[in-house]
């Protein structure tokens, strides 16, 4: 009688040899592909180094929803199972865009204190995984996104005129209250409480975030982070502290609006996106050369006004 073969998991095998020395994890390290893939979130890996993409088709930017998170929980327990990864970067699959918050199809969640219920759990998984977790910002880092970003051990910050972070509407349902008070002290509450945004630069300086650098620089400083990571570990010690999370729910259960669609003023005088650090001197001055070197406007003395057209 034929004997029916067993299906075992090859990463289970591929852990068995190493615990018995039959493969080395430094070979191990070299196993690169596919981790994880769902409609918007997918999990790539090379070299120990993991990447969790977040990618939302159909919307201009990355937004939260149950479903997001759902998919978010999953792609983690792949991420726990794998004892092959030593780093994860959690970034945006989109371009200019990490996350900006509540999906607007949570405002017609009728259990909020649920739902922010799931939204803690996700993120303590994350802050809980046991190697270091790097939140790589380009673009809108706001209200849950920036909660997602604080869940990591580190933030690296691309400063552009288009990222923010902070809490516009001046809210933390995800645990955020708590891991942004470990960063900056009672300061967390104003902070959250005023709705300010803050520059990469700025936020920088404010202990948010570990580096902000210009666009041109990114790459290679994600890639310098990494390095030394690998280099010396840094992981800090884990503890499980769900300090606020309850008051964070019953006042998103609370909330009369979510103001998922909170409206962020981009400076846009060269002299102000300076002074905020959302570009560099070399940025300021090459902004003014072009707008000295712009063609001035045709002269419309005399000519009848004529009516603008408004999109319906």
């Amino acid at each position: 009688m034929a004997r029916a073969a067993l299906a075992i998991p090859s990463n289970l095998l591929q852990f068995r040899a190493a615990q018995f020395g039959l493969i080395s994890r430094l070979r191990l390290a070299n196993i690169s592909g596919m981790l994880f893939e769902s409609a918007h979130i997918r999990v790539t890996a090379e070299y120990g180094a993991a990447t969790l993409w977040l990618g939302f088709p159909g919307d201009p930017v990355n937004a939260l929803d149950a479903a997001r998170l759902n998919e978010l929980d999953s792609a983690l327990t792949r991420i726990e199972t794998n004892v092959f990864i030593n780093t994860l970067v959690v970034r945006s699959a989109k371009p200019f865009g990490f996350c900006a918050g509540l999906h607007p199809h949570v405002e017609h969640v009728t259990d909020r204190a649920s739902f922010a219920a799931r939204g803690q759990r996700a993120f303590a998984r994350l802050s809980a995984l046991p190697f270091a977790t790097v939140a790589f910002i380009d673009g809108p880092c706001l209200g849950t996104g920036f909660e997602l970003a604080l869940a990591c051990d580190y933030r690296l910050c691309v400063a552009t005129p288009t990222t923010h972070l902070g809490f516009p509407g001046q809210f933390a349902c995800f645990g955020g209250s708590n891991r942004l008070r470990k960063v900056v002290g009672r300061r967390a509450d104003v902070l959250i409480e005023s709705g300010r945004t803050f520059s990469g630069r700025e936020a920088r300086d404010l202990g948010l975030v570990d580096r902000a650098f210009c666009a041109r620089r990114a790459k290679i400083e994600l890639r310098t982070f990494l390095d030394e990571l690998e280099c010396a570990p840094r992981v800090p010690e884990r503890e499980i502290d769900e300090t606020g999370f309850a008051q964070e729910r019953r006042a998103f259960a609370a909330l009369k609006s979510l103001s998922t669609n909170a409206t962020i003023s981009i400076p846009s005088d060269t002299d102000t996106l300076l002074a905020r650090g959302f570009i560099t001197p070399l940025e300021a001055e090459q902004a003014r050369a072009r707008t000295a070197s712009a063609p001035a406007p045709a002269s419309t003395t005399g000519e009848p006004a004529r009516p603008v057209r408004r999109a319906a």
